[in-house]
């Protein structure tokens, strides 16, 4: 009689494991992408992002595969790669001359993407609004994990905040409402800041060019990129709109 072979279940990955899987295969590629200030700096704080999201996404259902690695870069390059062709095509301004600190809202930040990314990558204040409350209570762990001293996070609904104060860079990923986001651009933006959408390829914007103009925001662009998610070559784009000056006094 022939034994049956013992099916030999595959021993999970710790967060730690994870973590340095992410790190290992973001490590080669971030010099290209030219937008992080210090890359080894950027190297460690994503890890401690991989890690964290790792231990609390299979609890509270931040992304649909929170032990991938291969899933966690794919979200990560998606978050830092559009600020990246922004600054390229010279519709954001990233210069260390200026004579204030940069201020960014991100807007339904859910797991951090692109706002915690964004916040290890580049020297700026950046607010993090996401109204559920689990998933607040995680970017400020993931925040305090990270070493991040210039996050704050807004556990609140976007629309009922006041934004007004001049924001350099407005940024949503996978939020459906345009419309909504772009009143809160137009109030929060300062005049030549930026709002950046992070879509599909196939999402159009035509229909939004009315809602964008009333809110104050002209010179819409939309610049597609391919990036690999697992097996697969996934179509992206970013959407940018750039707030006009502010209308000039009566009288």
């Amino acid at each position: 009689m022939k034994r049956s072979a013992k099916k030999t279940r595959k021993k999970p990955r710790s967060p730690d494991e994870i973590a340095a899987e992410v790190r290992a295969q973001l490590a080669p590629a971030i010099s290209a992408i030219g937008v992080i200030a210090k890359n080894s700096e950027f190297l460690n704080r994503i890890e401690r992002l991989a890690a964290t999201l790792a231990l609390w996404g299979p609890k509270i259902n931040l992304t649909a595969h929170p032990s991938d690695p291969d899933e966690i870069v794919f979200h990560i390059f998606d978050s830092i790669i559009p600020v990246s062709i922004a600054v390229s095509s010279k519709i954001l301004r990233l210069s260390a001359r200026l004579d204030r600190e940069r201020r960014f809202l991100d807007i339904g930040s859910g797991a951090g993407f692109p706002g915690l990314v964004i916040a290890a990558a580049i020297n700026a204040q950046v607010t993090l609004v996401e109204a559920r409350r689990k998933r607040a209570t995680f970017l400020s762990e993931a925040a305090v994990e990270m070493g991040l001293r210039n996050v704050r996070v807004e556990c609140a609904r976007a629309e009922s905040l006041d934004v007004r104060g001049g924001f350099d860079l407005v940024t949503a990923r996978a939020v459906g409402n345009h419309r909504g986001i772009f009143e809160i651009a137009g109030r929060g933006l300062h005049p030549g800041g930026v709002l950046m959408l992070y879509a599909s390829a196939e999402q159009k914007f035509d229909e939004d060019a009315g809602a964008a103009a009333a809110a104050g925001l002209v010179d819409p662009s939309v610049a597609g990129y391919d990036l690999r998610h697992g097996r697969k070559m996934m179509s992206r784009a970013v959407a940018t709109w750039c707030k006009g000056p502010s209308p000039a006094p009566q009288g």
